[in-house]
């Protein structure tokens, strides 16, 4: 990528460099899996927004919507291993099963804590990764 700086020259920058890792197989049943680190990124993008939308929906005032869409959150969550944002997600949501996203929204939650919520849904947290 290049861009102009201030005294009107063409600077590049490179993308620092990333290992990617492959292995090349005919067998469909391999190549179709999804490897257990890129689901659990697929599911912090989804419960992220499932979060983002479900406070939304909540401040509009549809109940229905901000319960299902924090509901999943929860099961997003739970299903991830996420422990801390099941915490932050209890100081705006009474959860009845974290398995099935069985939630009631609370009625005066602090914006403080929709807020804490909302920012930290967006932040991507490393896999920690398990002890063989």
């Amino acid at each position: 990528m290049t861009f102009t700086d201030a005294s009107g020259q063409d600077q590049e920058v490179k993308a620092p460099q990333a290992r990617v890792i492959m292995t090349w197989s005919a067998d469909d049943r391999l190549t179709s899996r999804i490897d257990p680190a890129v689901a659990h990124y697929t599911g912090q993008e989804e419960m992220a927004q499932a979060i983002q939308q479900g406070l939304d929906a909540n401040e509009r005032g549809n109940a229905a919507e901000a319960t299902q869409l924090l509901g999943r959150a929860v099961q997003l969550a739970h299903a991830s291993g996420n422990t801390e944002m099941t915490s932050r997600l209890k100081r705006v949501v009474d959860i009845d099963d974290t398995a099935s996203g069985t939630i009631r929204l609370k009625r005066n939650v602090e914006k403080a804590a929709a807020m804490d919520l909302e920012l930290e849904s967006t932040t991507t947290k490393r896999l920690r990764q398990k002890s063989a």
